[in-house]
């Protein structure tokens, strides 16, 4: 589809639209497959069934579902960038006024940044529902990588709904392709629980499924286990958040002996990856150039960001580059965009593990995990009894890390929500508690009738 007559009706050219983007898979793996970069013949729409056939097909589908996250409205800019500008870590100091509506908590239902994150998300679910439904029948292909393929796709698929229910809470769920607009208009929002649900079946499958235990630029079991232990903290499933985060922790994996490795130009390998999106010079992300003076400078840490760290902190200068009283994000070296940026490290799921030992009493061994932080940080352990005395101390002190080690990552806000301490650590008046949850694009409102808005938008 090249292009929309000017005479369809609105509707139907916004549902032709949606279609676009809850089918790009299809596409994309049709462009793949091309033997030629010349041809007398328009090839951009490729029936559903004609698109994964053979075990070539279902290799250059897997290509397209990881080439979903280095969109820049996903992990290469905006799912992080939105998950620092909504709370106090970043501030909007560029002309984008629509990212000046995030960073002050006014959001519109027709604000771009959260409209344009919704649908890359969306279209990353559709490249993976389409695998799950193909690759099952696909012939010439092994068991073993067959297994190896849909694990990988549950997990992708398992960590795009998680990342839309914790910012908009109820969602719609599809799990196959939808083929019509017709379809895409019936969608309704699922329960938030029933996401929860959906999400654990999604890594319980992508576990059973998967052999390879550690690949940090693809889905393993490594990253499953994560991955789990950070939606069970969601859940305030502790005991549940805990066994995962020991189930990592089992597997090898350590914190980078220098924070300073993790961020790289180009991405280097340490052993505290997990999961990490692959961009290059030429599918490049946008944070430098949206952080660093010598970039765009469009969002910038805030003064209170810096201030948080002590001066002694190694992470403070690697997070945070300070100017005359103006601020980069020099976690994220370049303007080329070529580093690999993190989903999951394991310093988070440290961190996972400290937060559900507190929440469960065990406050001496919650300690023993978040001095691992601190100190690869440069900063002396925290002793109980001396320096936090409390579980609400030292929650509060596992929160402080959560923020420090994970600053610029867009993580942010999602805890600041998760947690019930936005309205207050934002200054938000009781009238704006519904901020907490983004608002339901309003196209979506208009093409499918029956999805709700949230409550206040």
């Amino acid at each position: 589809m090249t292009g929309i007559p000017a005479n369809v009706n609105p509707l139907t050219r916004l549902e032709i639209m949606r279609l676009r983007f809850l089918m790009p898979a299809a596409l994309l793996i049709a462009a793949a497959g091309c033997d030629s970069t010349l041809t007398t013949q328009p090839a951009d729409r490729v029936p559903a069934e004609q698109v994964i056939i053979d075990a070539s097909s279902a290799r250059a589908a897997l290509v397209g579902a990881y080439d979903a996250l280095q969109s820049l409205d996903y992990y290469g800019l905006g799912l992080e960038m939105l998950g620092d500008l909504s709370a106090d870590n970043a501030d909007h100091v560029g002309t984008f006024q629509y990212l000046g509506q995030v960073d002050r908590n006014q959001l519109q239902a027709d604000n771009t940044a959260v409209t344009d994150t919704w649908i890359a998300i969306y279209d990353a679910i559709a490249r993976v529902n389409l695998i799950l439904q193909k690759v099952p029948n696909v012939p010439g292909i092994t068991d073993a990588e067959r297994d190896q393929i849909l694990g990988e796709a549950h997990f992708l698929r398992a960590l795009h709904y998680h990342n839309l229910v914790k910012l908009w809470g109820d969602v719609p769920m599809p799990l196959e392709p939808l083929n019509s607009p017709t379809e895409a208009a019936a969608m309704t929002r699922t329960p938030k629980a029933d996401v929860y649900t959906q999400i654990l079946q999604d890594l319980t499958q992508a576990e059973q499924l998967m052999t390879t235990d550690k690949q940090p630029r693809q889905a393993s079991i490594g990253a499953v286990r994560a991955l789990r232990s950070r939606v069970l903290l969601y859940k305030e499933d502790w005991q549940g958040a805990l066994d995962a985060a020991n189930a990592v922790g089992g597997m090898g994996y350590e914190l980078a002996p220098n924070f300073a490795d993790l961020f790289t130009d180009e991405g280097t390998d340490t052993p505290e990856d997990i999961f990490r999106v692959s961009f290059t010079a030429v599918e490049f992300n946008e944070m430098g150039y949206y952080y660093l003076f010598d970039g765009r400078w469009e969002i910038a840490p805030t003064a209170d960001l810096y201030s948080a760290y002590s001066a002694s902190d190694l992470r403070r200068d690697l997070t945070v580059g300070e100017d005359d009283g103006d601020y980069e994000g020099t976690k994220f070296p370049t303007t080329i965009g070529a580093e690999d940026l993190h989903v999951i490290r394991y310093a988070e799921v440290i961190l996972n593990k400290a937060e559900a030992l507190a929440r469960l009493g065990r406050l001496a061994e919650a300690v023993t995990e978040y001095n691992a932080i601190r100190v690869r940080a440069g900063l002396l352990p925290h002793v109980l009894g001396t320096d936090v005395t409390s579980q609400t101390d030292v929650l509060n002190e596992i929160w402080n890390e959560r923020r420090l080690e994970l600053a610029l990552e867009g993580d942010r806000w999602p805890d600041l929500v998760r947690t019930g301490r936005a309205m207050e650590v934002l200054g938000l008046s009781p009238d704006r508690a519904f901020q907490q949850l983004y608002p339901i694009p309003a196209r979506e409102l208009i093409v499918s009738t029956g999805l709700t808005q949230n409550p206040g938008y």
